[in-house]
């Protein structure tokens, strides 16, 4: 039994051996040679030369002959190509690279002339313009710095950053303009300028009026300086699906809460139920919308509402800050 098992692995092992290499298209009977030189007229050593087969631009990274490079004589050639149409590239460090076509020609019996190409130096302007940094690579030093300087709450200096980076770009994305005025926004608030934050994100929204975050950021804003019907103007403008701040969107309801208890309002109650049942679809885990929910439903006199979402709040967070107060509640009811 073992040598029976061992005769089809030995003649696999020999069958593979005695098969030929996969052919490549390109190998052939024709051979190419050129001279490369200066614009003065000196040959050039150490000039790349890639071949590749068929009239498209050349690309080192398919498959073809292997590259090769000009000798101290400014003379280079390579053998063994199919007859056809290929695409020739020469380059060098300092020159402007040439690229054309030429025709090989596999069947001939005379040795075939040589390409003779002369490299131009790359002009000066180019090569400075290659050495300096584009804008774009400034515009991002400086935003990165904006980012860091933000990080160490230095806002003027991230401010002055920020704006420098967006005066660099190169015709910027909307989005990505937003985000920095976004960024900018944030050195105004965190500088205690509410108005100057405010204002720059109203002003944004007017070249990117659907941009979400922005939108987001400035109700968020405006809630924070009791400026809740204007939030909500900006809330209206959300793309569907869009989620608010839970704790903007608490902070509308429990305004409108509260303007509906003392004015006895039924309007107001109705806008703060609309808020905190929003929350609630929003954020299903967040303990508070439940309480102050369950707060309005007493008001209108919704018992069994009411105790289900002290129930709900006390089920999600035993510890949180109005657990004793639904406690209570539910005791009472």
């Amino acid at each position: 039994m073992r040598y029976k098992n061992l005769v089809p692995m030995l003649l696999i092992a020999f069958l593979a051996a005695t098969l030929p290499a996969a052919a490549q298209s390109w190998a052939g009977q024709g051979r190419v040679q050129g001279e490369v030189r200066d614009e003065n007229g000196k040959p050039l050593e150490g000039v790349k030369i890639t071949l590749r087969m068929g009239t498209d631009r050349v690309d080192p990274k398919k498959d073809g002959p292997k590259q090769v490079v000009t000798n101290k004589n400014g003379k280079w050639s390579l053998l063994g190509l199919t007859g056809g149409p290929w695409g020739i590239l020469l380059e060098k460090e300092g020159y402007m690279p040439s690229e054309g076509q030429i025709k090989v020609d596999e069947h001939s019996v005379t040795v075939p002339q040589p390409l003779l190409v002369t490299l131009r130096v790359v002009p000066k302007e180019v090569q400075q313009a290659a050495k300096e940094p584009s804008k774009n690579a400034l515009a991002k030093e400086a935003l990165n710095a904006g980012n860091a300087d933000l990080e160490a709450k230095k806002y003027s200096e991230a401010r002055a950053n920020f704006e420098k980076g967006l005066s660099l770009l190169e015709s910027p994305e909307p989005a990505l303009k937003a985000s920095i005025q976004r960024a900018i926004a944030k050195t105004y608030y965190d500088e205690n300028q509410p108005d100057k934050a405010i204002d720059l994100l109203k002003k944004s929204l007017e070249l990117t009026p659907d941009d979400p975050d922005t939108l987001q950021l400035l109700v968020n804003l405006l809630v924070a300086q009791n400026k809740e019907d204007e939030a909500k103007i900006y809330m209206a403008k959300l793309p569907q699906g869009a989620k608010i701040d839970p704790a903007a969107r608490l902070n509308i309801g429990i305004k409108a809460y509260n303007e509906g208890s003392k004015g006895n309002d039924p309007h107001k109650m109705e806008e703060a139920l609309k808020q905190f049942n929003q929350a609630v679809e929003e954020n299903p885990s967040l303990a508070e919308a439940y309480y102050f929910r369950g707060r309005v439903y007493l008001s209108m006199n919704k018992i069994p509402e009411a105790k289900a979402d002290f129930q709900k709040l006390l089920d999600l967070d035993p510890k949180n800050q109005y657990a004793d107060d639904a406690r209570e509640f539910l005791k009472s009811l």
